[in-house]
This record gives structure tokens, sequence and C-alpha cells, in this order.
């Protein structure tokens, strides 16, 4: 999948953003609260709305390619006010679909208004009012590689995560078997996906630990052991070994910098092509060393991919051309995208493209 343009407005809150075009390769940039982490959180929504999720007041239409037809589905989900509910009841209502259409190629897929739907031109039979048509429909083979790619979207989690010790987690663990099934696997973390590569011997674990090593050049090897835990159960646990000491250092004595830098590397490494990677603040947590080859991972990437990412570090904007960068600014609730020719930067110098945008009054202040 690669997504082309993207309109989200919460006819609830207010909060919108309208007719952004978005790259192979984007780069949201600005002031601090102006919307970039939305802006993916944005995505993750639709891509939850294909697969079945409710959102109330919400309005979505997205542009987007798959191999090589193009889409555009819209819809808009019903406005309910929820004054009166509590914080952490919200989200367990379902709201009703007004209206949502799909496109394929400029010719109409499927058409819904309140509880009807109409699929190539026929009604169906009356389906659920609060679930999308594409979760509806996608045992439909013009919907399948839809609903598919929608579930290539994900966000790269910098969370320090480990190995989960669960017995539900270690059923799935011990199932996986192949890299496909592994990438696709949602339950596990990036470093229990790193274990089960490393259990199959799977050749992907030898080239996570080689750039791996590329960035942290005093370690030696990256390896599991099976600790057992209090109730009896064998649990794997990271370690790694460090040249010239002879103690393996194990995961919960490794640096949060090391542990981040080996996940980002891990879900980069297993990205198929389709995929959509959301990245948010790319740089937190971790060292200069590790920030030039990850983007180096980023840039030069092999698979047919999607990053959408965000950053406020002069090294990373600076690695990521700037006709890439999507300059965000908001007044009040509506953010606003502007594309670095907007500005007219990067007109006479690229090198400097970098100093002329920390100077414009849209990045220092988020308003335009």
């Amino acid at each position: 999948m690669r997504i082309n343009k993207l309109t989200y407005i919460n006819h609830n809150t207010g909060w919108n953003v309208r007719d952004m075009s978005i790259d192979q390769l984007t780069l949201l940039v600005g002031a601090s609260g102006v919307g970039k982490t939305q802006i993916l959180r944005a995505l993750l929504d639709i891509a939850r709305i294909a697969k079945g999720t409710s959102y109330n007041g919400v309005e979505w239409n997205v542009s987007f390619q798959i191999d090589k037809s193009k889409y555009e589905w819209n819809g808009r989900f019903e406005s309910v006010v929820e004054d009166d509910v509590s914080y952490f009841d919200k989200g367990e209502k379902s709201y009703s679909i007004v209206h949502e259409k799909l496109f394929v190629n400029g010719k109409p897929i499927f058409e819904r208004n309140n509880s009807k739907i109409f699929f190539n031109g026929k009604e169906t039979v009356k389906l659920d009012v609060s679930k999308s048509a594409i979760e509806l429909l996608k045992e439909e083979e013009l919907i399948a590689p839809i609903y598919k790619g929608f579930a290539q979207i994900y966000r790269l989690n910098n969370e320090n995560r480990a190995i989960r010790i669960s017995s539900h987690v270690s059923e799935n663990r011990d199932q996986i078997k192949d890299i496909a099934t592994v990438h696709d696997s949602k339950l596990l973390s990036p470093i229990e996906k790193l274990f089960v590569l490393r259990k199959n011997g799977l050749n992907a674990f030898s080239t996570i630990v080689n750039l791996f090593k590329e960035i942290f050049p005093l370690v030696e090897d990256v390896d599991f052991s099976n600790e057992r835990f209090f109730d009896g159960t064998f649990v794997p646990i990271l370690k790694i070994k460090e040249k010239g000491v002879d103690a393996w250092i194990l995961q919960h004595e490794i640096s949060s910098g090391m542990f981040r830098a080996l996940s980002q590397i891990t879900i980069l490494t297993l990205a198929q092509d389709g995929d959509v990677v959301l990245i948010d603040e790319f740089e937190n947590g971790l060292g200069v060393n590790c920030i030039d080859k990850l983007a180096s991972q980023i840039l030069d990437s092999e698979s047919d991919i999607q990053i959408i990412m965000t950053s406020h570090h002069p090294y990373i904007i600076n690695c990521i051309p700037f006709k890439k960068w999507k300059i965000v600014t908001r007044n009040e609730s509506n953010v606003r995208i502007l594309k670095a020719s907007d500005l007219n930067i990067g007109e006479h110098s690229k090198h400097e493209a970098f100093l002329q945008l920390i100077q414009t009054k849209e990045f220092k202040t988020g308003r335009q």
C-alpha cells in the first residue's frame, strides 16, 4: 500500500487536517504541539476503521495505491455528545456510519448511506452499521487486497519492551516458524520477533545482529538464554556480549538506547513491500551513533515501503531530502501542511535548507 493523500476531521473536537499529500518518505517537522503526532494517530485510526473500529464524529478521506490500482475511500461516523460519559468509558460504544464510498481508478465500488450498502451496484443484505464496508466485505475479491493493505499500516514502537512472560504469548511464539508470519504477528514485540528468528535459524537474525554491531562496534554477539520463571516456565532472555568482557549483559542491564536501536533495526529489517511504517520522534532515546546508522537504514531500504515519521533532531532533518519535508502548522484546530517550496526553502542551496527551515516563522511558532 502507498498512501497518497489524507483528510481527517474530528467533528466533536474540531481537529482537522485536509488534503495532506504524502510521499513514499515523509518527514513531519514543526513546533511542538502543532499536530505531528496526531497526524500519525489519524492514519492509525483510519487503518483501524478499515478493520471494524468506530470513532465518534470522525470523517475521513484517504487516497492510496495498491499495485497499479488507485483508490479513494471516504466516510463519516455520526457525532454523539458524550459530555456526561466517563473518560474511561469512552471508546466502549459503537457509532453508526452516516456515509461511506470507495472508488478504484475513478470507478465506484461501494456506496453506503446510513444502513444501506450498494456493492457493485447491488444492495447487500443489512450489515452492521458501525463497521466499515471494507471490514464487512473483506472476503470479496475486490476488497480483500484493500483490507490487507490497511493491515500493513503500523507504528514503530519506541517502548523499552522485551520478552513478555505469558503462556498465551509463549504459545504464539512457538507456533511461528517463517519470516512472513514473524512480520505479520501483532502480538509479539520487536525483541520477541528477534527471538523467533534466532530460534528458527532464519537468516534475518544474522542481518539484524550485524547491523546492530555496526552501530555498537564493542558488541561481539547478541543471543538469548532460557531462564526458568518461578512457575517453571522457561523464558527467553536477551543478552549481549561485549568484546573483552567475559560476562554477558542481560536484558535488564542493557541501555535503553541499545535496546531501542535493536528494536528499530528488527522492525525495519522485517518490513515487507507495501508496509506503511509510522515513526514518532525517531530520535527518542538514541545516541548520535544510532541515529546515523538507523537513518541510513531508512534511506537505503531495499523494500518497497512507505515511511512517515516525525523528528526534531537536526541530524535527522538534515539527512532527509528537503523535498520530503512537510512543515506542520496549526491555527486553533485547523492543521495545515506546507512543503519546503511553499516557504522558499532550498531554492538556492539545498545545503542551507535546514538553516532556512529553522529561521521560518512557521517552524518556530507553528503558525502561518
